[in-house]
Formats: structure tokens, sequence, C-alpha cells
């Protein structure tokens, strides 16, 4: 079933709610001739019925005034609209069937106990085969609109009414019986009738409950592969979903390359959602929240450094100049930490002692980690270089790397502006052959940062990472 859309959902309210009223209608004709026929004859049994008849023509009332609540448009203090108000109805009707389940249960524990069968006087059969017809015609009908609509309000009632009759085939079998000498047959019957009202009652109330308590509608898996067909998206993950078939909220998270440009970003957020509602029926909301994804790190080494970076960003501060050593199997790290020179040296301390708390938690095999604190100014922070610019100036340094190391040789390019005015630094990586001498890979590197000075004067800091291509293909 497709998410309907503000026009399409009105005619479904207005749908319903007329077939409601129609069936309403029929339940208070047949009431009315029960009381008539009651106060004509003064049958106390046929009032009594009549007014168990009204009793359950209040399932009806239930369903308009959920129906009523449901169809309020969306509101500050309920932005996801108000669509479980028809759940509630229909909540409300499965405890009607309940109710009247146990009204049967009783009935059958009093003939168990000893007492007398009811009564079935010809005015009452003629009563039930009157009705009878009318009933069977709400159950065929409510049931058929219902399931064309995808109304849970008209299937319940249907369902409700359908019990109806049940209970009236079960008073004229149980005349049947006592007139054959079977006076058993109605117990059985009633029994059958208790079981289908508990299987009835209890699939509505489990099936609404789903939904008040945002059970998953949609299968996160299947949101996952819509998601990484994009081009762009590296994963999908942390998929929720919630509410009815036909009105679906779902979110997911999606990692993208960390150097794409935010508003590159958006547009694949925007299309994921997009394809989510076309190939997902029910969604009438899909956010997508954004993650930059992380390249796999050539080494350990650089693994340890942007673990360490990540958690000095969550703190806002910088690091560089990483020196790491390794001893008995453990991380000895010694890092500049780049912190704002506004802030106390107390302040500073502090906050570069919870850097290093965090690092020796998160980094198991790091065994001492020392920091040297670097005032810097508002400002210094290096930014990334986006856009145009920075495609055009990427295209640039590659050929440049290519044209010393071998075509596809250059990759993994990270460019910022550097803290003088006009300069960017440079860090990058470059396949070199694997067989390739470490005395030999280092001179390759000088070469391409001295063809890079060369070319491109702007240059301040470069970094150049040589590597096997095959660590570059893991």
């Amino acid at each position: 079933m497709s998410a309907p859309t503000p026009q399409g959902l009105a005619h479904y309210h207005r749908s319903v709610k007329r077939i409601l009223i129609g069936i309403m209608i029929l339940n208070l004709l047949v009431t009315a001739i029960k009381f008539a026929v009651g106060a004509l004859t003064g049958s106390i049994a046929v009032i009594a019925d009549a007014f168990n008849a009204l009793v359950d023509a209040s399932s009806n009332v239930i369903g308009l005034l959920g129906l009523r609540a449901a169809s309020d448009p969306p509101d500050p203090d309920h932005p996801y609209g108000h669509r479980k108000y028809e759940t509630i109805a229909t909540l409300g009707i499965g405890g009607l069937m309940l109710l009247a389940g146990w009204e049967v249960l009783e009935d059958v524990i009093a003939r168990l106990e000893g007492g007398q069968p009811p009564t079935v006087t010809p005015l009452s059969l003629a009563l039930i085969l009157l009705t009878l017809p009318i009933n069977v015609f709400v159950v065929w009908y409510e049931g058929k609109r219902g399931r064309e609509l995808g109304s849970d309000v008209l299937q319940a009632d249907a369902t409700s009414t359908r019990i109806n009759i049940f209970v009236s085939l079960a008073a004229i079998i149980g005349l049947l019986g006592s007139s054959i000498g079977l006076a058993w047959l109605d117990i059985v019957v009633a029994l059958g009738i208790v079981a289908y009202v508990a299987v009835a009652a209890s699939r509505i109330i489990r099936e609404t409950s789903d939904i008040l308590t945002d059970s998953a509608v949609i299968d996160p898996h299947v949101v996952e592969d819509i998601a990484r067909a994009v081009p762009g998206v590296w994963f999908a993950t942390k998929v929720r979903s919630r509410g009815r078939e036909d009105d679906v909220h779902l979110d997911l998270h999606i990692k993208v390359d960390p150097a794409m440009a935010t508003e590159q970003a958006h547009a694949i957020a925007s299309e994921v959602e997009r394809r989510v509602k076309d190939q997902l029926s029910g969604v009438v909301d899909a956010v997508v929240h954004i993650e930059p994804g992380q390249q796999a790190p050539a080494s350990e080494w650089e693994a340890l450094a942007v673990r360490l970076r990540a958690l000095a960003d969550g703190l806002g501060l910088g690091v560089h100049n990483l020196h790491v050593d390794l001893l008995d199997g453990g991380y000895i790290v010694d890092a500049d930490v780049e912190i704002d020179a506004s802030l106390s040296l107390e302040t500073s301390h502090r906050i570069v002692t919870e850097f290093e708390s965090r690092a020796r938690a998160e980094i198991p095999r790091l065994l001492e980690i020392v920091t040297h604190l670097e005032p810097t100014e508002p400002g210094d922070h290096p930014k990334p270089i986006e856009g145009a610019e920075a495609e055009a100036l990427r295209r640039q340094i590659v050929h440049i790397a290519d044209q010393v190391c071998g075509p596809g040789a250059g990759h993994h390019l990270i460019l910022r502006h550097s803290h003088l005015p006009n300069r960017i630094d440079l860090s990058m990586h470059c396949a070199v052959p694997g067989n390739t001498s470490l005395p030999e890979a280092h001179l390759i590197a000088e070469r391409v940062e001295q063809q890079l000075r060369a070319e491109l004067p702007q240059l301040e800091h470069v970094t150049i990472h040589v590597e096997p291509p095959e660590e570059r293909e893991g």
C-alpha cells in the first residue's frame, strides 16, 4: 500500500466516515426494530436484546470518533500527525469484542452450573431471521470496503458484527438441538464462538499494540540495500521505522566520502530519501542522517593517528607532529596539541587531560601519551579546501604524482588552508612497486614533493605517504 497524499488521505477519511455512518444507521435500525417489538409485546427478553444491540452499535461511534481525530493535520504538538487515533479506535473495538466474548462465556458457565437454557420464542426467532440478513450484509460490505481502503477500523468493526451473526446462529442451533434432544449442542457452539472471539480480538489487539508501541514496520536490510544502491553511499546503518503500514516514518544513517562537499552530500541524502519513498510502500517520511566515512588506513600507524585526531576533534583540539614508538607491543605517543590561546593554563590542561584519558580508554595498546600544548589564535585551525577549487587542484596534484610514480599512483588527498595567508597544506598517498627499497621509495616521495612545489608554489606543508599498490587495494 502506497503512502497516501494529503488529497488521498482526505478521500480515505471521507469514504470510511460514510461507510461507518451507513453501518451505524443499519445497526440503529436493527435496535429500533427490537425496541419496537419489545414494547408492543412487553417481552423483557426482546428489550434486553435491543439494549445489547445498542451497545454493539457503539463500536461504530468509537470508529467515527477515532477517524475524526485521525483526520486532523500535523501540528506542533503532533508533528507526526494524528493517524494513530484510528489505531486507538481499532483497539477499542477489539476490547468490545472481548467483552462480547466474555458475556457468551458467562452464559456457558451458567449453563454448566445447572442453569436453564435460554428460551427461544417464536417472536425472538422471527427477530433473528429478520435481522440476520442485515448483519450478514454489514459484515460482507464493511469487510470488503475495509480491505479495499486498508482501514483497520472497518475490518475490526466487521469482525465485531460477525460475532453477532454467530450468536444468532447459536440461538437457532440451540433451539434445534433442544427440539431433537441435544440440549448440549448450543454449549458446544457457544464455546466455538468464544474461541473465535478470543483469536480475532487478540489479533486486533496485537496488531494495534505493535503500532502504538512503535514496533519496526520495514525490514532494515531492505532499506540498507536501497540506500547502498545510490552512487556515493558507502554504507547504510541504524535503520528505524515506525507507524501504520500506510503511514510509515523512517530514519537511517549513511556514510559518504569525508572529503565530499556538503552540497553534494545533501544531494545524495535527498536521492536516498526519494528512492526509499518510491520503492517502499507506505513511507510518508524518511530522514537521512549523513556521516563521514573513513578510508581504510594504509597502516596501523595511520589508523592510530586517525583515531587520535578524531578524539581531538571531539574536544575542539588539533593535533600534529605525532611521533609513535612501539615498546613491548604497545604505543608511546608524543603529540603537539593545538589549543585556543585565550584559555588559561588550568582550563587548557583540563581539556588536554580529558583528551589523554579518552585516548587511553579507546586505544587499548596505548601505553603512554605525552602532549605538548601549542597555543593557536582564533582562525588558526586548518580548514578544508572544497568545491571547484579543490577539484581542479586535486586533478593537478594527481597528474604530477602519476608523472613521477606511474598512472594511478596518487590518491587519498587531503587539502586544507595553511596557517599562512594564501598557502595550502597537502597530505597524500602515492603507490610505488612493492619491491622498491625503502631508501628508493623515500627518494621517489622527495621527487614528487619537489615537482609539486615547482609547479604549485602555494604549497606550504607537504606530506607524502608511499605504499605498495596492494595496500591501496586492501
